[in-house]
């Protein structure tokens, strides 16, 4: 039985929890700067990630890591613990990044925004905008040249057809406008 849990911090929007149900996650640096500037602050972001999602039994499906932000659409098993999950996520990259920076104690995160999947076109949809985003954002032309994404995994399991297919039948022109982060 999935159980529906409504909880509204003071100041900030309502978050929807349900156990085993897809989320869609949006987090970004403070004042928008530039913290994740090099290969190696995603490359450990990303392990942090990994390693976070298995300590709370949380599958991850879609990532694409960029210099600002990230995007993650995971499947929590325990949804009551995704705030302990990125607050987990946050507090040991925000040491790392300071770490290498010599920057002891800054802010590194400003916050998160999670979305409760509705549907597979929901999905499909918020996986496109988490694949396209390293092209909106001027990274790449083509997403075959950016590393830090899920999209080459999918590209091996549906191969470039499969891809088109979904991108086609799932375009993010379809997101609400509070979806563009």
């Amino acid at each position: 039985m999935k159980e529906k849990y409504f909880k509204r911090p003071l100041h900030t929007p309502a978050h929807l929890f349900i156990n085993d149900h897809y989320y869609f996650i949006t987090a970004g640096c403070y004042h928008k700067r530039a913290y994740l500037d090099s290969d190696a602050k995603k490359k450990f972001l990303y392990k942090i990630i990994c390693e976070e999602l298995n300590r709370y039994f949380t599958m991850l499906y879609g990532w694409t890591l960029l210099d600002n932000h990230y995007h993650i659409l995971i499947k929590p098993r325990d949804a009551f613990l995704l705030p302990k999950l990125i607050q987990a996520i946050h507090s040991k990259s925000a040491i790392t990044i300071n770490k290498i920076d010599k920057r002891h104690g800054r802010k590194v995160w400003h916050d998160y925004w999670d979305k409760c999947i509705r549907d597979q076109e929901d999905f499909y949809t918020k996986l496109n905008y988490i694949h396209l985003n390293p092209i909106r954002h001027g990274y790449v032309d083509d997403l075959t040249n950016y590393r830090f994404s899920s999209y080459h995994s999918y590209f091996k399991e549906k191969g470039e057809e499969g891809l088109k297919v979904i991108m086609r039948n799932h375009p993010i022109s379809k997101l609400e406008p509070e979806d563009d982060f």
